[in-house]
This record gives C-alpha cells, structure tokens and sequence, in this order.
C-alpha cells in the first residue's frame, strides 16, 4: 500500500457492469454491503466510507484538473508564439 497524495481520497473498488461490459443504473432500493477490517484507521483518526458515485470517462464531476490542462496548453501556446516571434525577428537581422 502506499500513502495516499492528498489527505482524502477515494480508492475504486468496483464498478457495476452486466455480462456484455455495459454500465448498469441501481435501481431504487436499500443495499447491503459487508467491509471487512484489515486497515485499522482509528490510530491515526482515520475513517472510512462507502461513497456511490458516477463517473465519466474523463474522471469524477470536478473539472479543476481539465481546466487546469488547458490554461497551461493555452499559456504554452502563448510561449511558443513568443519565442518564435524573437527568433524570426533575430534571424532576419543575419
């Protein structure tokens, strides 16, 4: 195991699939689901959760982590626009 980056986090444990791969929706109902303690977390005020959650195929609902590659791709753009200015302005004067 490693240490998680963040100090919460969520571990996928199994997505709900039928026989052909597809997604399946739950319907309405009350689900059991049986845990197990191998991890004591209470030493160091840990805890832990079952979370139910959608997710596409880029990733859960926040969307910090796309915006974020693209502002940077867009100031790389900037950037090369730049440099690319100067070296044709120095080349020129050879």
């Amino acid at each position: 195991m490693r240490t998680a980056a963040f100090p919460t986090f969520r571990k996928l444990y199994r997505k709900i699939q039928d026989s052909n791969g597809q997604q399946l929706n739950l319907p309405p109902g009350t689900y059991q689901l049986l845990t197990y303690y191998n991890y004591p977390v209470h030493r160091f005020g840990g805890g832990k959760f079952f979370v139910l959650a959608t997710t596409s195929w880029i990733g859960g609902k926040n969307l910090f982590l796309g915006w974020t590659y693209a502002i940077v791709g867009a100031i790389c753009l900037v950037v090369m626009f730049f440099l690319l200015c100067i070296s044709r302005r120095n080349h020129n004067r050879d």
